[in-house]
């Protein structure tokens, strides 16, 4: 554990109210999180690595594995698609792509369960109770298939592009350096950059991090491919087995992902693609071809929540991690939460809370 010790005072030092490790997906919206409160900061990161930049970027508040709601789904998919219209405005990028969901059912009692899961008070907004059995080209639909309504994906490299090219110079672009972080006067110094207080938001690489390396951030791997299928026009998202079809651009798609809690080397595997091709084609019976494989840690917590709060030790340490596989969907309500508490004092939900690990020693 590092202890933040007092420096000499530099007097032409850059004063901002917050510091944020990370420019993901967390650390973007709490950027933005400040920004629409007229507060300041500075984002150090070495864009290079990281999930965000590769992630699928799907918001979809259910699972369709069980057929419920993700915890406060409804309210996480409300306020990150608000979240996201207004940053896209604010971009002038396209950022926002609406996609119906197609789960193709596996049986009949597949079809009976989404009738049932489609009537349910949560889900009834977002499940189309109709069983559809119209042929789509291409794609093995023999049990029919369900639609999912009020999604899509966020396309996370136009999202950290546009944040960019808006805060050029609110940026710093470098490993973050923890040999340069000190404390003055209850303030955070990082180089020449003084701050109220930093949030860290650095997904998986919080393994890295002196004050809080000890939570229980387990990770999973996940690998996706992208490929092309030519002469193939589809306008939404396809869900069968375990994995999701996603339309990109230039009759590229996604198709993803694995999940993989034990190997937590950061790079694709011979073992997870011909997974991947097995389930792809037991979806489409088109040609296609290979553009690319990837892979990257998403940072997964023991109990599957979030984790958001102070250090314990240092008061103005503070963390925004373990979104996992639904960080579009997360981050923005999580943010609007850890701002409110700094600068406001009111609470977050416990469940939530990262000193609900602190029989750990963080």
């Amino acid at each position: 554990m590092p202890l933040l010790s007092g420096i000499s005072f530099i007097p032409l030092m850059k004063k901002v109210d917050t510091i944020i490790v990370g420019m993901g997906i967390a650390g973007i919206c709490y950027a933005e999180t400040l920004h629409q409160n007229k507060k300041s900061f500075y984002v150090i990161d070495n864009d290079k690595k990281g999930s965000s930049k590769i992630a699928a970027g799907i918001f979809n508040p259910t699972v369709l594995k069980r057929y419920n709601m993700t915890w406060n789904g409804k309210k996480f998919h409300r306020n990150a698609v608000m979240f996201f219209k207004k940053i896209e405005y604010k971009y002038k990028k396209n950022i926002i792509f609406n996609y119906d969901i197609l789960k193709a059912f596996s049986s009949f009692s597949d079809q009976n369960n989404w009738i049932v899961a489609s009537k349910k008070p949560l889900l009834k907004d977002f499940l189309d109770s109709k069983i559809h059995t119209k042929k789509i080209k291409g794609i093995k639909t023999e049990f029919g298939y369900g639609v999912v309504k009020k999604c899509g994906r966020i396309s996370t490299l136009n999202m950290i592009n546009g944040f960019k090219n808006n805060y050029k110079d609110n940026i710093l672009n470098e490993d973050f350096d923890f040999k340069k972080l000190s404390s003055h006067n209850k303030k955070i110094v990082y180089d020449n950059i003084v701050s109220k207080n930093i949030v860290f938001c650095e997904g998986h690489d919080i393994i890295n991090n002196p004050f809080f390396k000890n939570l229980p951030v387990t990770g999973s791997k996940g690998e996706f491919l992208i490929v092309k299928i030519s002469n193939f026009s589809l306008n939404k998202i396809i869900k069968r087995s375990s994995i999701f079809i996603m339309p990109l651009e230039n009759e590229h798609y996604w198709v993803g992902a694995t999940y993989d809690n034990l190997d937590k080397k950061n790079k694709p595997t011979q073992l997870k693609k011909e997974w991947l091709i097995e389930k792809l084609e037991s979806i489409i019976t088109l040609p296609y071809k290979i553009i690319d494989h990837k892979a990257s840690m998403r940072p997964t917590t023991i109990d599957r929540r979030p984790m958001i709060g102070f250090h314990p030790d240092y008061k103005n340490i503070y963390l925004l991690n373990g979104l996992g596989s639904r960080g579009i969907l997360l981050a923005p309500t999580l943010s609007f939460w850890l701002y409110n508490y700094i600068y406001k004092g009111l609470p977050f939900p416990e469940e939530v809370d990262l000193n609900r690990f602190k029989e750990i020693n963080v």
